[in-house]
């Protein structure tokens, strides 16, 4: 779909000859209205003559935004109505001069509505926003100031267009090897909220695929759907035939929504079974890959924490150094692996800075914030750092908690690095992808 639109640059420069001197933020006041106003207002208004509503909503039907259905012919028939000119008469008083009486003028007034032109420029305007154009969009949409202010009201009936495109009736799927459109249709369900058509999606792919590899990838977004439904007992059952850890590009997923569903079981003996399975392999997975330097193991609070040296990519402007992978003795603790990071300057500058940073499951934490421009911690410094976290003696400097969709683990590829899911990296050789 991205493709078909690039041609809308070609449209562009026919458009520019009808420009005009009217604000671009002016103009698009009825695409906006698109985005802003609630449907059931804009149906009142369009149904009352509003031809900046009537456009709006031939917009919503044209694409099938909002909740709103597709109609073509709808789309026409509110479009030819929004773009007839209507006339009125408007009475003027002029005022007499001299002392003679007022007299009352009436002015025919035009309001042209909106135009062909003006429903072409604003649905191609329109089309860059739904496919995030900006260059693209500063152009069909005015000026780039006009494109932003449209931006933040666009975005949902973006996510709406995404959906309407991907959409797959899981009872038109028949065959386990023609569930790739399905699997599709199931994340971006699952990313944009629509949780019970993402579970109904995912069911399917599991009724076609049984236990087999095609079903482990829906396997583990249904066991978390039915986790965060209160439904643990019946997570741990559609777990069952995945392997865990399992293969790339699952990695250490599986396990942590395998932890999840017996923690709120509380079924700490299972729990920690899998904990350690799962670190155990993190550690092996690291003594193994290329590039990796092992640091050695010691001792904190109960604690044992294995050191490596490995450069990875944690986000843009973010690289982790070296990891520490933490055996916990607790059945209930949580995973959890400290991070020695590194970015430019926090001013905007290039003088590195150093951080040691802790991640879990449910956040990341600060511990240790080193001067720009000082040298990189040595390791001796680290595993002193990461004792005072483990003994409680040194509190996080700042944090994030994680918010966003259902998640067994929000931090997977850093709480049990090396097990083939981390995209900076080739997968190790304990981690064979997924055909």
């Amino acid at each position: 779909m991205i493709r078909k639109f690039f041609g809308l640059a070609m449209v562009a420069a026919a458009l520019s000859a009808c420009a005009t001197t009217v604000d671009p933020l002016v103009a698009n006041a009825p695409l906006k209205l698109a985005f802003t106003e609630p449907v059931p207002s804009l149906e009142t208004r369009a149904a009352t003559g509003d031809r900046q509503a009537q456009y709006a909503l031939s917009f919503l039907k044209k694409h099938g935004l909002r909740g709103v259905a597709k109609d073509p012919v709808a789309v026409e028939t509110l479009r030819a109505t929004a773009g007839a000119p209507h006339t009125r008469t408007m009475p003027i008083y002029q005022p007499g001069i001299n002392g003679n009486p007022g007299t009352l003028i009436n002015v025919q007034i035009t309001d042209p509505g909106v135009s062909d032109a003006d429903a072409a420029r604003m649905d191609l305007c329109g089309l860059t926003l739904l496919t995030a154009m900006p260059g693209l969009g500063g152009q069909l949409c005015g000026s780039p100031a006009a494109y932003a202010d449209l931006v933040p009201s666009a975005i949902l009936a973006r996510q709406d267009l995404m959906l309407n495109l991907t959409a797959v009736d899981p009872a038109s799927v028949s065959d386990c090897g023609a569930t790739g459109p399905l699997w599709t249709s199931a994340g971006m369900r699952f990313e944009a909220g629509a949780l019970d058509e993402a579970a109904a999606a995912a069911d399917r792919i599991i009724a076609l695929c049984g236990e087999g590899e095609p079903s482990w990838h829906a396997r583990v977004m249904r066991a978390v759907l039915a986790t965060h439904a209160g439904e643990a007992d019946k997570a741990t059952v559609l777990l069952a035939p995945v392997p865990r850890p399992a293969p790339a590009p699952i990695g250490a997923y599986a396990s942590f929504a395998m932890m999840d569903a017996q923690a709120r079981l509380e079924d700490w003996t299972a729990y920690a079974a899998e904990r350690d399975r799962l670190i155990s392999a993190s550690v092996q997975a690291l003594s193994a890959e290329p590039g990796t330097k092992a640091l050695g193991r010691f001792e904190a609070a109960g604690a044992s924490v294995d050191l490596f040296e490995r450069e990875s990519v944690i986000r843009p402007g973010l690289t982790g150094l070296i990891v520490g992978v933490v055996h916990a003795s607790d059945p209930k603790a949580s995973p959890r692996a400290f991070w020695l990071t590194t970015s430019p300057d926090m001013m905007g500058g290039t003088v590195p800075s150093y951080f040691l940073d802790e991640y879990r499951c449910d956040g990341r934490s600060a511990f240790k914030y080193f001067d720009p421009g000082s040298k990189q911690p040595s390791v001796e410094e680290i595993k002193a750092l990461i004792g005072e976290v483990l003994r409680g003696e040194l509190t996080a400097t700042s944090g994030l908690s994680f918010n966003g969709p259902p998640s067994a683990c929000a931090f997977p590829v850093q709480v049990a690095p090396g097990l083939g899911d981390d995209q900076s990296r080739p997968p190790s050789v304990s981690s064979t992808p997924l055909p």
